[in-house]
């Protein structure tokens, strides 16, 4: 069992949602990189195809997508976004990773 932290951004962002995608967000975190292997790849949990400063792995809960790293027992949250189409948005602007 790992510790999730989020980071600042990832908290702010995470609180702008509506409630019913922050219960949902919330309880896939807990159950996709708390009580699993945060690092093992599924379906919707991977790791980034392209290197990236932000982060090294993604999760995806349905449009919803958190972006995190792992770090020995902790799994540092570091952004949240919202995916429409093919295009990522975090704070409401569009975002390339």
């Amino acid at each position: 069992m790992r510790r999730v932290l989020l980071s600042p951004d990832a908290l702010r962002q995470l609180r702008a949602l509506r409630a019913h995608d922050q219960r949902l967000l919330q309880a896939a975190l807990i159950e996709q990189l708390q009580d699993a292997d945060a690092a093992e790849e599924t379906r919707n949990r991977f790791r980034l195809r392209r290197p990236s400063a932000a982060a090294d792995y993604e999760l995806r809960v349905r449009e919803l997508r958190a972006f995190y790293r792992v770090a020995g027992t902790q799994v540092q949250v570091v952004m949240i976004g919202r995916k429409v189409g093919n295009q990522l948005f975090v704070d409401g602007r569009r975002f390339v990773l």
